[in-house]
């Protein structure tokens, strides 16, 4: 019995058929940390976002490269460069939000802050927030 089920075993891994593909990182700029999401659009076809937990975050470009959409922050709000939660809004494709901050803890001594862009992440609204959000503490890929 094992050597049948051995024998069907070896049949099926030896006739299933792979793609080659190549691996490569993607390059997405200046940033670091993890990668938590990418967003896609549901109305607007290939208009995707990614969002990190350091690094800011991106839009997709039509090559399959990446534009970095927070590289206008300064070091007066680097609690921005923490993206905890990304929107893109299926209604107006243009409109995007992310919830920013870096860490909950009592050493950093931001509050969050909702980043409100009009123009595909182009330039943006700020509204704050009377509490912390930490795009960089764990779970942050929840």
């Amino acid at each position: 019995m094992r050597g049948l089920f051995s024998a069907l075993v070896f049949a099926t891994l030896s006739s299933t058929v792979s793609q080659p593909y190549l691996w490569k990182n993607v390059k997405i700029g200046g940033g670091g940390g993890f990668v938590p999401n990418v967003v896609f659009n549901p109305t607007q076809r290939g208009l995707a976002y990614a969002r990190t937990d350091i690094g800011g975050a991106y839009r997709m470009n039509p090559n399959a490269s990446w534009t970095p959409l927070l590289d206008w922050v300064g070091n007066a709000n680097w609690n921005y460069w923490g993206c905890d939660a990304l929107a893109t809004d299926p209604v107006d494709p243009a409109r995007l939000y992310l919830a920013t901050g870096m860490y909950t803890n009592s050493y950093d001594p931001n509050n969050g802050t909702i980043l409100i862009s009009t123009n595909y992440g182009c330039t943006w609204c700020t509204s704050p927030l009377p509490f912390k959000v930490g795009g960089n503490m764990p779970s942050r890929g929840m």
